[in-house]
């Protein structure tokens, strides 16, 4: 039983990753300008997979804890399973934060060009925040050998550089994403 919940999980994470990294590069070349109408119905769709395949992690990932605990009593003392759990609660409030500020800022008829510079920050950040937190979920995911060996602290410790190094990478861009559009409007502007 527990290989077939793990190969769910496993499935379920696959499609969530694979699915994120995707819209993220799709939208890191439209370099911030407006969405045409089947981007936008991309986006919507690509964030209704995410979120069923987060519910099917969830549960998953419950009955994977469930299992663990009948097996072995000590199971819950492992420090990195607490890490995990942290990391995503953190993915999940930032998945809504997602999906009630930014989503409906990056499908505006202005685009993330137009929005802005807190906006824009905070569209960029809380894209950054998901895909380096999925990462680093994933990350935990695989690591047996941090099982029962490695504090708690120093797990989150980790993420937090992670998370930092991903913030600042965000910022580059967002500061590359202005200047070009600041060279297109300078290239647009009529010459008197």
């Amino acid at each position: 039983m527990k290989t077939v919940i793990v190969y769910f999980h496993l499935i379920a994470t696959c499609i969530a990753v694979g699915s994120l990294l995707i819209k993220d590069l799709e939208l890191l070349f439209l370099k911030g300008r407006p969405l045409f109408p089947r981007e936008k119905t991309g986006l919507i769709h690509t964030a209704q997979v995410i979120f069923l395949s987060l519910c099917a992690l969830w549960v998953s990932g419950l009955l994977l804890v469930v299992v663990g605990l009948l097996e072995n009593a000590q199971y819950l003392a492992n420090e990195k399973l607490w890490a995990k759990v942290t990391v995503v609660c953190l993915l999940t409030l930032n998945g809504v934060l997602l999906h009630f500020y930014s989503f409906p800022r990056v499908v505006s008829h202005q685009g993330l060009v137009g929005l802005s510079g807190s906006e824009q920050t905070l569209v960029m950040f809380s894209g950054a925040v998901s895909t380096s937190s999925w990462l680093f979920a994933c990350f935990l995911g695989i690591a047996r050998p941090l099982n029962f060996t490695v504090p708690y602290e120093q797990v989150m410790l980790g993420y937090g550089a992670f998370i930092l190094f991903a913030l600042i990478v965000s910022s580059h861009m967002l500061v590359l994403l202005r200047k070009s559009a600041t060279l297109v409007e300078i290239r647009t502007v009529p010459q008197v």
